[in-house]
């Protein structure tokens, strides 16, 4: 055979691709479209493959082609199964899985054709694949799944012809049956006479099964087309929409209704094909004056969404509130082609946000009064707060205040190996400010004193009244040397300093006794009995303090 142009596979293979862009652009893409594509491409891969495979004398990219159109058959039996099945999907209900399962065989022979170079069990030549082939077990195994996929899909639609009472979708099966069994036909022949040693004077015929294929394609297309096939989805979306409760109007861009469901008719007498009586919707507007602002926008602003919310009189029955929305629609290009309303019965939902509101008030009311009576307490607690942690006389930290925000540092920082220090100290000569000038002027000094250290001091230091004239500094974070300058510098302070009272100025002093602890010296210890040591050390230095002659600073 010479290696000519083969014109029939070629036609097969455009004719087929142009029929697949006729379906493709003419419908809507849902589940059971999509599957009719990937069947459809099948069908395109035997043609395009036979007209490549003539179109090339190269072995390696003969085999190509060989090997791209039997994958094509592997799959175009499972294609045709599975477009019976969603196309009569009442009758059978199959889970993800069992697709998969049923495209095993179909997947195995594909792998098979394809590894064909490795095994050489499914065709093998001695000259040119395309004027001599030889088949092995492989094709037989192929032939014999395709047979049966076409077999399977066939009692699918024999059985569902049998079961509808629908004459239309008969009429579609019927289509499909013949389309199926032109291509099973054709197909046997163009393997007997081209495949057998039966019929030599048709060895050269080619095409049969391609020709097959295109024949039983334009029935498919009469049936989708001609027969609404793929109407089931369109039926079941109808149902879904007059099953809603919500009113649903479909407006062209002239305003007149395409469609409704069943529940707007409620709300609203209309027909299909006439104008949408957005008047008399609107004559319930529950504002004075909008509804002539809302025609306004809906006749003069088509793009625009618009939303209301009208009283409507339903026959025979109350009025009821109808929330109503109109959304513009758009086609894939950005042009304005209508309108979608829908209207909603919110009567029960009105009545809830009124009875709601008047709750509200009720509850902002009491809400309003626990407010006051909370602000109170909460003033309260922290007036008793401040009573229960500070010294009333001098504004520092009371004692017990004091051990107990101590003992929590160390216990925290003692984990980080935080160094620290502790400062006490007291009034020098203070019984003898008592005795000379009275315990009211005693008091100014101790006030003046704790105002004059507080303001030298950070935020997060510890300042607290020990007792009578004695003062506590808690230093965080300060080493010996730091705390050390920072006493210094108080001393200085106070010492500088000049207490005016009615009995005459007073200067006083202070002496303070200083204990650092390094980050490492207190790991792992109780911090209560620990804080009781840090304190005698400190009480001891002031003591020194004190015995060395009073105003100065003494370091534990």
């Amino acid at each position: 055979m010479d290696h000519t142009f083969n014109g029939i596979d070629f036609l097969s293979a455009l004719a087929l691709a142009l029929l697949f862009l006729y379906v493709l652009f003419t419908n809507e893409i849902r589940q059971l479209h999509k599957v009719y594509i990937a069947f459809h491409l099948a069908m395109m891969m035997w043609p395009f493959g036979m007209f490549s495979l003539s179109m090339t004398t190269h072995p390696e990219y003969q085999w190509y082609y060989v090997n791209l159109a039997f994958v094509g058959i592997s799959f175009l039996g499972y294609g045709w199964l599975m477009f019976s099945l969603m196309l009569t999907r009442g009758l059978y209900r199959i889970k993800r899985a069992g697709y998969l399962i049923l495209g095993m065989p179909a997947l195995v022979a594909a792998v098979l054709v394809t590894l064909n170079p490795l095994h050489h069990l499914f065709a093998t030549t001695a000259t040119n694949w395309l004027e001599d082939r030889s088949y092995g077990p492989v094709f037989l195994y192929l032939l014999a799944i395709s047979i049966l996929y076409l077999a399977l899909g066939g009692s699918v639609m024999i059985r569902a012809l049998f079961r509808t009472k629908d004459f239309a979708f008969r009429r579609q099966l019927v289509l499909f049956l013949l389309g199926q069994t032109i291509m099973l036909l054709l197909a046997l022949a163009d393997t007997a006479l081209t495949s057998t040693p039966w019929f030599p004077e048709y060895q050269d015929m080619e095409g049969l099964t391609s020709l097959g294929i295109v024949f039983s394609d334009i029935c498919f297309v009469i049936a989708i087309r001609k027969n609404n096939a793929f109407r089931i989805i369109s039926i079941a979306l109808r149902e879904v929409v007059d099953s809603m409760d919500t009113g649903i109007v479909i407006l062209d861009d002239r305003h007149h209704v395409l469609d409704r469901n069943a529940v707007a008719t409620r709300f609203l007498p209309m027909q299909i094909g006439q104008p949408f009586p957005i008047e008399m919707l609107m004559e319930g507007a529950l504002e004075p004056g909008f509804g002539r602002s809302f025609l306004s926008s809906y006749f003069h602003e088509t793009g625009k969404f618009l939303q209301t919310e009208v009283l409507v009189r339903e026959p025979g029955g109350p009025s009821a509130h109808v929330s109503v929305r109109i959304t513009p629609i758009y086609s894939d290009n950005g042009v304005y082609v209508g309108r979608i309303v829908t209207m909603q019965d919110v009567t029960e939902w009105r009545r809830l946000v009124l009875e709601l509101n008047d709750r509200n008030e009720d509850l902002m009311a009491r809400n309003s009064e626990l407010t006051m009576m909370q602000e109170e307490l909460s003033l309260a607690n922290r007036k008793l707060e401040l009573l229960a942690t500070t010294d009333p006389l001098t504004g520092c930290y009371n004692r017990r205040y004091l051990f107990q925000m101590l003992e929590y540092q160390i216990a925290v920082e003692q984990r980080y190996h935080v160094p620290f220090s502790l400062l006490l100290f007291d009034v020098d000569h203070f019984k003898q400010i008592n005795d000379t000038y009275g315990h009211h002027i005693g008091d100014e000094v101790l006030r003046h004193t704790a105002a004059v250290i507080r303001s030298r001091l950070r935020e997060s230091d510890i300042f607290a009244r020990y007792g009578g004239e004695e003062f506590t500094i808690y230093l965080p974070h300060t080493e010996k040397k730091d705390a050390l300058r920072l006493a210094e510098q108080l001393r200085h302070i106070v010492e500088s300093q000049i207490v005016e009272t009615d009995r005459g100025p007073i200067q006083i002093t202070i002496s303070m006794g200083l204990i650092s602890i390094d980050g490492d010296s207190y790991a792992g210890v109780n911090p209560k009995q620990f804080l009781v040591e840090v304190i005698r050390k400190a009480d001891a230095a002031l003591y020194l303090a004190k015995e060395q002659g009073r105003n100065r600073v003494v370091v534990a």
